[in-house]
């Protein structure tokens, strides 16, 4: 059946799969409605609530510190058999007891419109504390772990560096394999899963995290086809000493991840200005995931399409992965605009943020490996091109290799999406092109990252770690380059 089975580890990580699955609730259809182009089998279960009744709900694990779940209950309504007081009958103690409990977070107002069924109040920045304020999907009680070893936003503690996701992750899993409680029940249920999706940041401790999850991931299913969405915080208004702790852990996580995942695409919106009609509050983790949703939830949309309009996780991978070693990728999303002549016009927006060294980056033409382009809106209903023994021929040369994907499905503009665009008013959806692709700038970034990110690792440490980002550059070279004269030793 296709089937993905998501990870999501860290807050703006959880902000950002919100709204990726509020998209995918969005693309239900019901009686009367013309059919969905989604196959809901992908990224949906089937099951039975407590009460016997039919559900249908994410196949996703995610895992949050405490205090980043916010009003969400790990139990819903659909699994809410039994009440507390039942619960406390049916235990072990028959003594009196004594309940200690923290109050409460206030569920939001948008969460309790959904409750009663009731008009939707407006979201704004002030009245979405956490990512669960603005979720429209319950999830199964499995999908939902919550790690109390640290706190969200704790000044005390915080959990910000590599070193500290990698030794949690080894703690909780010596207590009891993490893959066995929480990953494997959703495996079981598959029947012919395609692939997994990893929501993570990288840029903190969870990129630690997510270094040793993946890497078990991969031992336990070494065949899998597995896409991780590396997500990085703004780096505006933070004091040098915190820029440079992201950057080495930026820097550990991508080396890990380049050795684990099939492909990992890195996600930073730009420090330069966006695009005029887009308003963007980058402070704000409800607006900033936003937009990472929008690229992420477009690029793959050909691996849950129905018909021969989809791909599987695995070939988007070896499209842009064409030799083997390149399984870094660069994300950009362009959304047309109508001009009065009726013409599309907009740029190109980049989400590929790593090694901001422009000083280092020589003026040379970009050569692209692999590329994938998702064309999302209206009139984009195509077939690609037919396939020629010159484009065979341009392939087996190495040359670059594009694969296009056409959907009328626009990407949704609901309710719980902040109003960032401009001029967009009134509209339910809007269309969106995406480009993911793998090109020889992706070294010379590499490289700057290498320089930058490695003055914080400690000395036994920091030799291997260059070297292998050294490697991961030199992949992103061609032949003709493989032996340039930039000279390396410096670093």
């Amino acid at each position: 059946m296709r089937e993905i089975i998501t990870l999501q580890l860290g807050n703006l990580a959880n902000y950002t799969a919100t709204h990726f699955w509020n998209a995918q609730e969005s693309y239900f259809t019901y009686a009367g409605q013309e059919e969905s182009l989604v196959d809901h089998n992908v990224h949906w279960r089937a099951g039975l609530g407590a009460d016997g009744t039919e559900t249908f709900l994410p196949r996703t694990v995610l895992y949050d510190l405490k205090g980043g779940f916010g009003s969400l209950r790990k139990i819903n309504p659909l699994y809410d058999a039994a009440s507390d007081t039942t619960v406390a009958a049916d235990s072990l103690w028959t003594g009196p007891s004594t309940v200690h409990q923290q109050k409460p977070v206030t569920p939001s107002a948008y969460q309790e419109s959904l409750d009663s069924g009731t008009k939707h109040p407006p979201l704004t920045t002030s009245t979405v504390r956490y990512w669960s304020d603005f979720s429209k999907s319950y999830f199964h009680p499995k999908s939902l772990v919550q790690l109390y070893d640290f706190e969200l936003d704790s000044a005390i503690r915080p959990f910000e560096r590599f070193d500290m996701g990698t030794e949690l992750f080894t703690s909780l899993d010596k207590e009891q394999d993490i893959l066995d409680r929480d990953w494997r029940p959703f495996v079981e249920e598959c029947d012919l899963m395609q692939g997994m999706q990893v929501f993570t940041t990288i840029d903190d401790a969870w990129g630690g995290f997510a270094s040793s999850y993946l890497e078990a991931l991969r031992d336990e299913y070494p065949k899998s086809c597995i896409w991780a969405w590396g997500i990085q915080s703004p780096l505006a208004d933070i004091s040098r000493e915190k820029r440079q702790l992201r950057l080495s852990n930026t820097a550990q996580s991508l080396q890990q991840a380049y050795t684990q995942a099939s492909t990992v695409v890195p996600l930073a919106l730009p420090e330069s200005q966006l695009w005029p009609h887009i308003e963007l509050d980058c402070n704000s983790p409800w607006h900033i995931s936003s937009l990472l949703a929008t690229v992420s939830e477009s690029a793959l949309i050909p691996s849950r399409l129905k018909g021969c309009n989809g791909a599987s996780l695995a070939d988007c991978a070896e499209s842009l992965n064409t030799s083997g070693n390149r399984t870094i990728a660069s994300a950009g999303m362009f959304i047309p605009t109508d001009t009065r002549d009726g013409m599309d016009t907009g740029d190109n927006l980049s989400f590929f943020q790593i090694g901001q060294d422009s000083s280092k980056v020589k003026n040379r033409p970009e050569h692209i490996f692999g590329q994938i382009i998702c064309h999302r809106g209206p009139n984009t209903e195509q077939a690609e091109p037919e396939e020629t023994a010159d484009t065979r021929r341009r392939q087996i040369l190495g040359n670059c290799l594009t694969r296009n994907y056409f959907t009328k499905l626009q990407f949704p503009l609901l309710d719980s999406y902040p109003h960032i665009y401009r001029d967009v008013i009134n509209r339910q959806s809007i269309p969106v092109h995406t480009v993911l692709k793998t090109t020889t700038s992706i070294s010379a970034r590499m490289k700057d990252l290498r320089s930058q990110g490695t003055r914080l690792i400690r000395l036994d440490e920091r030799e291997a770690l260059g070297n292998s980002l050294a490697e991961i550059a030199d992949a992103y070279q061609d032949d003709w380059s493989s032996g340039s004269d930039e000279d390396d030793d410096e670093l």
